[in-house]
């Protein structure tokens, strides 16, 4: 992904969604209520740790049990 594809994304989140998806190392805990953008930031830092070269897109798998959340990760 093209950083300024990236950039587009990131200005959508507010700082507590930033700070999650751009988190540099290990594995980053998301604790959040119905509706506040927990599969945004899933998503998000996908996009981010490939963006950023951290990852290929074949190493990471990501799952979720609704519709909703998986109809976002598309």
């Amino acid at each position: 992904m093209a950083n300024d594809q990236l950039d587009k994304l990131l200005v959508k989140l507010n700082p507590a969604q930033y700070a999650a998806v751009t988190a540099e190392t290990g594995p980053v805990l998301v604790l959040a209520g119905a509706g506040s953008g927990k599969t945004r930031v899933l998503t998000y830092r996908i996009a981010w740790l490939i963006g950023e070269g951290k990852f290929f897109a074949s190493q990471i798998m990501a799952m979720t049990f609704t519709n909703k959340a998986a109809g976002e990760m598309k």
